[in-house]
């Protein structure tokens, strides 16, 4: 008992300030830039594209929107939390940032185990409205627009709740005798990344398992309406591996952590390397979903490629979109 409070009491400060030039953590940040700033364009790109087109009223793209404005404030919350301070460039931004407004920079780390929650809850849903157009044909686009505000603000809700069993802030960013300083609360930070690991480890089977389900459920639907020779299965069974492979990193890294964090196994070369692969099992899921679109989507990739529309009966298979609709 009396190490279990102690590990909690346990804090560290350090100044931010004194953050050392490093080329392997430069080379990273200009990896990570190449692909994260044309994915984040694409990401708004196709959130203002799916809000002003009147192809995209389906209320499946409503719950893709409501997924790329989740990844969209992921990807860049997760450059303030995790990335940045590693470079002694922003260091006087972020303590401008500081001045101006004191707690940002603590919230952001805060934020970023929210968002765990919200962007499992935002991806899971794309499969469960597959499901439902299933069974509620006509019905489900309004069904859908109905509860989507609910939808979102319950999303919202549930993931609070998920990580007020944090208890308290991990880090603490503050300006301390004129110098930047980061606070960080070990025991906090341990109960972060175990609780983490156990949603993790939940979230990726309620994945897969609502994935195998769906790509079951709407391919026997499908072959009853004798739609297909059964291609849109294989094709619906890519999609829902291709959700698993994407999450199976972030969950590996959350559960490795987890173990690390309480047994203290890992050498220090693999805990240095676990630290430098967080952004790019993160970027795995959060930038993934514009990609699968253009890969999938039929809409999307008429627009993005400007193909021509090809209509083959009067019953169309959207099967980027993970929705049946009968026309």
């Amino acid at each position: 008992m009396s190490n279990s409070t102690s590990s909690m009491s346990l804090v560290f400060s350090k100044s931010m300030e004194d953050v050392q030039s490093d080329t392997t953590t430069k080379i990273l940040a200009l990896i990570q830039l190449s692909y994260g700033i044309p994915s984040l364009v694409l990401m708004i790109v196709f959130l203002v594209l799916l809000t002003v087109s009147k192809k995209y009223s389906n209320s499946f793209y409503r719950l893709v929107q409501f997924d790329l404005l989740v990844n969209i404030l992921i990807y860049t919350n997760s450059w303030f939390a995790v990335r940045i301070d590693k470079h002694p460039v922003v260091i006087p931004f972020l303590k401008w940032l500081t001045e101006v407004f004191p707690s940002f920079l603590t919230w952001v780390v805060y934020l970023a185990y929210m968002f765990l929650h919200l962007q499992f809850v935002s991806a899971v849903v794309l499969s469960v409205h597959r499901i439902t157009s299933v069974y509620l044909h006509m019905n489900n686009d309004k069904y859908w627009n109905l509860i989507f505000i609910f939808f979102c603000l319950g999303s919202i809700l549930y993931s609070c709740i998920c990580n007020s069993l944090i208890p308290g802030h991990i880090v603490e960013v503050s300006i301390l005798n004129g110098t930047l300083t980061k606070t960080t609360y070990v025991g906090v930070y341990t109960v972060a990344v175990s609780v983490t690991a156990y949603f993790s480890a939940a979230y990726f089977f309620l994945l897969v398992s609502v994935g195998i389900s769906t790509s079951w459920i709407v391919t026997r639907k499908i072959e009853s309406m004798s739609l297909t020779n059964g291609g849109i299965g294989k094709k619906l069974n890519k999609i829902a591996v291709t959700y698993g492979s994407i999450y199976t990193g972030i969950l590996l890294w959350s559960i490795i952590s987890a173990l690390n964090a309480n047994f203290n196994f890992l050498p220090d070369l693999i805990v240095k390397f676990n630290s430098y692969s967080l952004p790019f099992s993160s970027d795995m899921m959060t930038l993934a979903l514009p990609y699968i679109l253009m890969v999938y989507d039929t809409n999307v990739k008429q627009d993005v490629f400007r193909k021509k529309s090809v209509s083959a009966s009067n019953s169309r298979i959207i099967s980027s979109s993970f929705v049946i609709t009968r026309q």
